[in-house]
């Protein structure tokens, strides 16, 4: 499957409405279009094409594709400078930090996540980092079209500019001696969520503020990245709301 070709309703509609990359076509089942992706297309002028249900299947590589697909451009990842300037009058700022994700269905989860909780932004490696695919886009259900996305050639570097920036560095780690609902997220923060296999590396560790972990209590005694990327971001909108809420 092209890499540039994602699919499902959702997915295709955040194509059609965010306007980050301006979709090259919509395909849609001719005998069940969807109405509404139909409506937004034509609005924004991208060419529809019918196609038969097996043309779509063919299309998303066999997959789920909820009778919608569509192709786009290649995807443009953000600058971290351009991104600093855009958010600097955030007193309270989230950013995502990836070392080593390579796995492309926690990866849309991931972003599935951080917007959902309204972050400003994801920083992932160039190396040892699934990039942004369509089977990304689908599982983050198109929200790598609504918040930026920032490639870079080395994690610590970028970490040395962000603490510049006034971010405090939160990595997550098992291990960590610091517990995640027990450090103050006011102002800007930086969690950083390291692979399945091999956790935060030791120079991005080294360089974060707090180490911490989520105490696990059941006999399962590790969680998935997007999992615990998400637990962090729920305790970090919790704590800001709670502060907030006293003023």
């Amino acid at each position: 499957m092209d890499d540039n070709i994602i699919f499902g309703r959702i997915p295709v509609k955040n194509a059609l409405t965010a306007g980050k990359r301006r979709p090259i076509r919509v395909f849609l089942n001719a005998a069940h279009p969807e109405q509404e992706i139909l409506d937004l297309a034509r609005k924004r002028n991208v060419p529809v094409k019918m196609v038969s249900f097996e043309e779509l299947s063919r299309l998303s590589n066999h997959l789920n594709n909820q009778g919608a697909v569509c192709s786009l451009p290649d995807f443009e990842y953000a600058d971290l400078d351009e991104t600093l300037k855009d958010i600097k009058d955030h007193t309270e700022s989230t950013l995502v930090m990836l070392d080593g994700i390579e796995d492309p269905v926690n990866f849309g989860s991931i972003i599935r996540s951080s917007t959902a909780f309204g972050i400003d932004g994801i920083i992932i490696g160039k190396n040892r980092q699934v990039p942004v695919t369509g089977t990304v886009s689908k599982i983050a259900t198109g929200g790598e079209e609504l918040l930026p996305i920032i490639q870079v050639t080395n994690l610590t570097r970028t970490l040395d500019t962000l603490k510049k920036a006034g971010y405090w560095v939160v990595a997550s780690a098992g291990e960590g001696k610091d517990t995640y609902d027990q450090i103050n997220y006011s102002g800007k923060i930086v969690l950083i969520i390291g692979s399945e296999g091999f956790g935060v590396s030791d120079l991005v560790r080294k360089n974060s503020d707090f180490v911490a972990s989520i105490p696990l209590d059941g006999p399962v005694k590790a969680l998935n990245a997007s999992i615990a990327c998400a637990v962090f971001l729920s305790e970090i909108n919790s704590y800001r709301r709670k502060k907030n809420s006293k003023k």
